[in-house]
């Protein structure tokens, strides 16, 4: 290894250590690796592992490769899921498809692939630090840390985690061909060396989208390794119009890969999620609160890292706190740490060790893609998203570290630190045994979290304890009636102990954020055919009632509402059209009418409805209030404008009526008016009963603000 004008050479055949085969760097890594996740064979399918791989027919039913590589990879759980996000990874699809045509579709097949994936790419980590100047102890632990590194749990455990580590594999093998093609002394070899990088670039795009990091790390980690002094590029700076020759081969496999997407999105390169809050903290966070929570999310990754005493598979809200300031911990911890990198790289650039700057790069690279700083993916924070921005981490620590192993106080002090977070991989590995196990541990670290509420509610009703997992599924309720998913898990399992009133309930609220899911919609029609026949009676004499007085608008809106809580709310629809004559005038009529609109999900023509009500009584605050509210969530043109001018009226007309100041504190905190909107938050709250529903739900707004 030589070193000319601070560029790093290495030569063709890299230098190596003498010693023990067994003491190789890469070995110590691979055998680490395994014994670090080898009590993970014997879990089941737990969480996204079920749906994508166990009950997946494209992974599963034979005939299905097309449907692999031209559908989304959620295609086959829209029913479950349908505000999927649209994802594109065939290669990950494939591959849990082969390994369960070559064995069987038990899990412990897909997870000891898994396992065996980590420990290769613990090796080719190890191999990066041995070539970007590291000894063999700088690699051995480079790639030990990246073995044992806890975090890296929620990747190898959960079968579904493959996404990551074949994304990662790739990349690393692209990397190292690339590297190879570079010092290749016949036209043959390269060509050999970068049809190899090029099939390794595909595999990671294909396996996972940060996978499309693979084209900077390439061309960072080329300017590392570039040589002077070769025959093809003698006397030319590393970049030029030239050198992009060296790299024109990754548009093949990038555009293949876009054009595939494309085609399986039905012509779309991404779709936005329908995000919420209890998916996505960001969401609505005003531009500087955006700043905070990407610099807040980098320290929460580095905090996992140095100390991962809780590791969960939820982090929503109640769990979750968008940074309101730069005195937050987690934002603390990040921008300490971006100094400190930047600090080192600028002192050993100077020094000629480039090493410790492109590392530090390609940590920043790694983590835009999953940082929420381009686009807002589905998730905030998820372990599983650190995994590949780890591996440049596991590298300089790597070359960090390794001068005090030459001691034997380092060499104890490594070795505990290594042992003890093996130990943590271990406890960890055992909480994915099942997804009773893993949902009980998300309780037990992340009680108030809304997504854990949901999850094990859900495993709890599918176990049969319903009382507790009515319980939780409540409480998700209380924390956001906009979950969709809580809606209709609490609707179904009300249903299973029949209690069908509070099943239609939430039936209609989840069928109204997410109108036509199958399963859901089934359940709705069951439910409400039930209780048609218990109330039959009933209904029938409110319906007589309605025809014998055909200009009374309160019997028919006795009618309508009945209609509406038994779950027939398209009869009441078409109720409300069939009366539109006689009763247009009635502001009670109309509104009601916009009200089964909104369950309906029909918000244009229930705004419209609104506006016939305050045409009818420009003076009603709780129109005025529901109006502004739909608006809000509508945000077309200048719905928000317009939502501010109806709230500032209802202020006007009731200025300490609990909706009212709730609906203007939400517009407060859209504009990023934290503090006012908490104040207005507060007053709402004080205005009501302790134990009502509603001071419930306004303490858990408030809370996700930040109050």
């Amino acid at each position: 290894m030589t070193m000319a004008n601070g560029s790093i050479s290495i030569d063709c055949e890299e230098y190596e250590e003498k010693g023990s085969w067994w003491l190789r760097a890469e070995v110590v890594a691979f055998v680490v690796a395994v014994l670090c996740y080898v009590n993970v064979l014997p879990n089941d399918f737990c969480d996204d592992g079920k749906p994508i791989v166990q009950l997946n027919a494209k992974v599963n039913d034979p005939g299905q490769w097309g449907a692999v590589w031209l559908t989304d990879y959620w295609s086959e759980t829209r029913d479950a899921t349908p505000n999927r996000d649209l994802l594109y990874r065939p290669v990950s699809l494939s591959s849990y498809r082969l390994v369960g045509m070559l064995f069987d579709r038990r899990p412990f097949p897909q997870l000891a692939i898994n396992v065996l994936l980590h420990a290769v790419i613990c090796v080719l980590v190890a191999r990066l630090c041995r070539l970007a100047r590291g000894s063999n102890g700088a690699a051995m632990l480079a790639g030990g840390v990246f073995a044992v590194l806890p975090i890296h749990a929620e990747v190898i455990a959960n079968v579904v985690g493959r996404a990551d580590l074949l994304a990662t594999v790739g990349i690393l093998a692209a990397v190292l061909s690339h590297r190879r093609s570079m010092i290749a002394t016949t036209e043959r070899n390269i060509v050999t060396w970068r049809v190899a990088a090029g099939t390794a670039a595909f595999i990671a795009m294909g396996a996972k989208e940060t996978g499309v990091a693979v084209v900077p790390m390439v061309v960072l980690l080329d300017k590392l390794w570039y040589q002077k002094w070769r025959a093809a590029s003698r006397d030319r700076e590393w970049w030029t119009v030239r050198s992009l020759a060296r790299f024109a081969y990754l548009l093949i496999p990038l555009a293949l890969y876009f054009a595939l997407r494309f085609w399986a999105l039905e012509g779309k390169f991404h779709q936005d999620p329908a995000l919420t809050k209890t998916v996505n903290v960001l969401v609505d966070a005003p531009w500087w609160q955006h700043v905070l929570g990407v610099m807040q999310l980098w320290g929460m990754y580095w905090a996992k890292t140095l100390w991962p005493r809780i590791l969960c598979i939820n982090y929503s809200i109640n769990e979750i706190r968008l940074a309101t300031n730069v005195i937050d911990a987690h934002v603390i911890l990040g921008t300490a740490v971006t100094a400190v990198l930047i600090v080192a790289s600028v002192l050993t650039w100077h020094r000629k060790m480039r090493s410790v700057a492109f590392l530090s790069v390609s940590i920043a690279i790694c983590y835009i893609l999953v940082s929420n700083s381009v686009v807002l993916i589905q998730v905030f924070f998820a372990e599983r998203n650190w995994y590949l921005p780890s591996v440049w981490v596991a590298i300089l620590v790597g070359l960090a570290a390794a001068p005090a192993t030459r001691y034997l106080v380092g060499c104890l002090l490594a070795s505990v630190i290594m042992l003890g977070m093996a130990e943590r991989c271990w406890v960890r590995n055992a909480e994915w045994e099942s997804n009773t196990s893993l949902h009980a541990a998300a309780y037990r670290d992340h009680p108030r979290a809304v997504g854990v509420l949901r999850l094990y509610g859900q495993t709890l009703v599918n176990n049969y304890e319903f009382e507790e997992g009515i319980e939780l599924l409540e409480r998700a309720i209380e924390i956001d009636p906009g979950f969709t998913d809580a809606q209709r898990s609490l609707g179904q399992a009300y249903l299973r102990i029949g209690a069908l009133e509070s099943a239609v309930k939430h039936l209609q609220n989840a069928n109204m954020q997410v109108p036509g899911h199958p399963p859901t919609v089934q359940a709705l029609e069951y439910a409400a055919g039930e209780l048609s026949t218990r109330y039959g009676k009933e209904l029938t004499h409110l319906q007589h009632r309605a025809q014998e007085n055909a200009s009374d608008a309160d019997a028919e809106l006795a009618y309508v509402r009945a209609l509406r809580t038994m779950g027939l709310t398209d009869r009441a629809l078409a109720r409300f059209r069939a009366a539109e004559s006689r009763f247009a005038q009635s502001v009670d009529w109309q509104h009601e009418y916009a009200v089964t609109l909104v369950m309906l999900d029909q918000r244009d023509e229930a705004i419209d409805r609104y506006y016939t009500c305050l045409a009818l009584d420009t003076a009603d605050p709780g129109v005025l209030v529901e109006l502004a509210m739909l608006l809000l969530e509508r945000r077309k043109g200048k719905d928000l404008d317009e939502a501010w001018r109806l709230a500032s009226r209802a202020g006007e007309l009731a200025p300490d009526a609990p909706p009212v100041l709730v609906c203007q504190a939400e517009l407060l905190a859209l504009r990023g008016e934290l503090e006012a909107a908490g104040k207005l938050y507060r007053r709402a709250i004080f205005a009501l009963p302790v134990e009502s529903a509603e001071r419930k739900l306004f303490e858990q707004r408030a809370k996700a603000l930040g109050q």
